[in-house]
């Protein structure tokens, strides 16, 4: 049994062990990937294979099916085979003459992977639908471009000429006429030239007469006609990006572009990917592009989800009644995912799947002529605080058990209750109340019944260590000679400082004991804390 194992290098035919036959690509990168699509040249190795003319084993998919058309005994190798090859893949290389020593074969296998992956990003860069996304982003930022600069120009040409922005809608219009100049130079032809209808023309003309805006200079108004001519030119721009969209789509992808328009087709691809990224992608999820956060608004909170992304931009959509526009899209987008697989699988433009959507446009615009009956919307309501209390203490209505609680059988009201008990105001004996006059007032004397035998006024209270402001005299005026110091003591200067000593001397201090002398406790644990913590424990034990 022979075998054919495809490398990066080339293909090596061998029989038991020894390798017979060896074919090296010229370009080790480009030459694999064609022969892992069954694009390469392999007619050297065929026509040696048939000469052998016995049964081979190979270790490569798509290099079988391509030997299997040339009426080839082919057959694939098992898991076990390929491990081997795999594991022994240097010296396979330096046996088929692909490299000196195992050094120069793993430089080589080094080489081709660099190689292959600047191929890969080539292949990926220059697919055309990739092309159709930038084209379709250039085409949306030139819009916002446009508009930018259109509402600048109104506003500035409108100090000039007020009443035009009221008449005129289109963008081109307006920067037209801005490049005729002044409102005095404007005339029927400026207008006939900008694309409006008679009517409007003369009821321009009128309003020019009788404008209220004001004077504008040569130097403004040239920067206002630059500003005009920028919107023409980019106009001009979009014209061309809009046409060779279309040119694209209907080059690359026919049956999107039949299905979803140019323009809606482009903005899906684009949001997608890739045309490959969008043949992969279910019908649901084709449908909700572009509307990804109310998405997952909706699973986050509990709302009703989102019935079309892009697709409420095409015409069946766009046009259909409210209660029609979800079944709409979403037939739209069955279509438009069958009609992406045909694109990447198949060639040319299918009919069968426009007519198809045609059909079941119609169906649903018979069906659902009438728009049902909203269902109530259910109410979100916030989660108590009883909800995220632990299953095992939740108890429901029924089994819970209050003190207090009076069921509502033996409920009764307050006009049934007995009144036996109950006495009214009325009713109530009176023996052991007074009135406020029957009160004995023996003990009860107000303030002029009292005695005032001991009452003096401030005039009459002796004062006898009381001296008279006449001799009054200030602390300057006093004699300093009646000034006497208490006994035992004396001024700073002659207070003996023999025994002086400072705070941080260790002196004894009465009533107190260290601790080592004392039997309760040990010596005492130094504190390395806050002062503040020092001031306010004090010699307490930490």
């Amino acid at each position: 049994m022979y075998f054919v194992v495809l490398t990066e290098l080339g293909t090596v035919v061998s029989e038991g062990g020894k390798v017979v036959k060896s074919f090296a690509f010229e370009q080790p990168a480009a030459d694999f990937v064609k022969a892992k699509s069954g694009q390469y040249d392999h007619d050297d190795l065929i026509s040696f294979l048939r000469d052998i003319n016995s049964g081979f084993l190979l270790n490569d998919d798509s290099f079988l099916k391509t030997l299997k058309k040339e009426s080839l005994d082919v057959h694939h190798m098992d898991e076990k085979q390929m491990d081997e090859i795999q594991a022994t893949k240097p010296q396979l290389l330096i046996d088929a003459g692909f490299a000196k020593n195992e050094s120069d074969a793993m430089a080589k296998l080094r080489d081709f992977a660099l190689q292959l992956s600047s191929a890969r990003v080539t292949e990926v860069s220059q697919s055309p639908d990739l092309h159709i996304g930038q084209s379709i982003k250039a085409l949306d930022e030139m819009d916002v471009m446009i508009n930018g600069l259109s509402s600048r120009l109104r506003e500035w040409y409108g100090l000039h000429f007020p009443e035009l922005d009221n008449i005129i809608d289109s963008i081109n219009g307006y920067a037209q006429i801005v490049m005729a100049g002044k409102r005095d130079e404007l005339s029927t032809k400026v207008y006939e030239d900008a694309g409006f209808p008679e009517s409007k023309v003369q009821m321009l003309s009128v309003i020019q007469e009788k404008s209220k805006g004001g004077e504008i200079s040569k130097e403004n108004l040239a920067m206002v006609q630059s500003i005009a001519n920028q919107i023409l030119e980019m106009a001009k721009m979009r014209k061309k990006i809009e046409d060779h969209i279309e040119t694209e789509m209907n080059t690359i992808a026919p049956n999107v572009a039949a299905i979803l328009g140019t323009a809606v087709g482009a903005r899906i691809i684009a949001k997608a990917g890739s045309l490959k990224k969008m043949a992969t992608l279910p019908a649901s999820t084709i449908q909700v592009l572009g509307a990804e956060k109310a998405l997952f608004r909706s699973l986050k909170t509990g709302t009703q989800p989102p019935k079309h992304g892009i697709l409420f931009q095409h015409p069946l959509v766009h046009a259909a009644p409210r209660w029609q526009r979800g079944k709409m899209a979403r037939a739209i987008a069955s279509k438009a995912a069958i009609a992406s697989r045909v694109d990447v699988y198949g060639a040319g433009l299918n009919q069968t799947l426009l007519e198809k959507l045609n059909v079941r446009v119609s169906e649903i615009g018979e069906k659902y002529k009438e728009a049902p009956e909203r269902p109530p919307q259910p109410q979100i309501m916030e989660r108590r605080r009883d909800d995220f209390r632990r299953r095992d203490d939740f108890r429901s209505r029924e089994g819970k058990t209050h003190n207090s609680f009076r069921p509502r059988q033996s409920f009764r009201s307050s006009d049934d209750r007995p009144r036996d008990s109950f006495r009214s105001s009325g009713d109530r004996p009176r023996d052991s109340f007074r009135s406020s006059g029957d009160r004995p007032r023996d003990s009860f004397r107000s303030s002029v019944d009292r005695p005032r035998d001991s009452f003096r006024s401030r005039e009459d209270r002796p004062r006898d260590g009381f001296r008279p402001r006449e001799n009054f005299r200030s602390r300057e005026d006093r004699p300093q000679g009646e000034f006497r110091q208490k006994e035992g003591f004396r001024p700073r200067e002659d207070r003996p400082r023999d025994g002086f000593k400072s705070r941080g001397d260790s002196r004894p201090r009465d009533g107190y004991r260290p601790r080592g002398e004392s039997g309760s406790g040990g010596p005492r644990r130094e504190f390395r804390g806050d002062g503040n913590k020092r001031k306010k424990f004090g010699r307490k034990k930490f």
